[in-house]
């Protein structure tokens, strides 16, 4: 087996996708990335650029398989459609406020990629609720536990209670161009 060094932060953001006791970094790591038992996987050719590799894992991720209907939003979805968000299954396997928080966040990504960045702009008294990493929230504030929002370049503080969950995830929507009706029925979900 062989080491390698990460970073601290993306070494708790494994540590943080842990489903089982005892579950290792490898396990985890290949459960994330769809990738096949040990031993399974091929290596053929030269190692391809990181960008290309990512760039190939989004074109899958958005074809949905045949025989089941697509549970979430993809990045190829239709751009601004924020009523999509009203009808997502896969909301139901999150059974902590903080999780579907985290996860309508990142559908609304999905939605508006392009104006996800607005969110930036939202903030409280003396807090910073969105960032683009871990250290600007924590600057703000220490015990605002911030969590990245999925596979997404933004971060969030999560220790607030269900109602400003639903208020940030409000708020967020309207600055990034939803209905203000709809975007209160999309943080009811919460």
């Amino acid at each position: 087996m062989k080491s390698i060094e990460v970073e601290n932060d993306l070494y708790r953001y494994i540590a943080s996708q842990t489903e089982s006791i005892g579950e290792d970094a490898s396990s985890i790591l290949r459960r994330l990335l769809g990738l096949p038992a040990v031993g399974e996987i091929v290596v053929d050719g030269p190692l391809k650029d990181p960008a290309q590799v990512k760039a190939a894992a989004k074109v899958t991720a958005s074809v949905p398989e045949q025989s089941e209907p697509a549970k979430t939003m993809e990045a190829s979805s239709v751009s601004g459609d924020f009523s999509s968000l009203l009808a997502l299954t896969d909301i139901s396997e999150h059974k902590a406020a903080v999780g579907r928080f985290l996860f309508l966040l990142e559908q609304s990504y999905h939605v508006m990629p392009s104006s996800f960045d607005a969110v930036l702009s939202i903030s409280g008294r003396d807090r910073v609720y969105f960032a683009k990493d871990e250290a600007t929230l924590l600057a703000s504030n220490a015990s605002t536990k911030p969590k990245q929002i999925g596979q997404t370049p933004y971060w969030v503080i999560t220790n607030s209670n269900t109602g400003k969950k639903r208020s940030m995830l409000t708020q967020a929507l309207v600055v990034m161009g939803c209905d203000k009706a709809m975007a209160k029925q999309i943080a009811e979900q919460i």
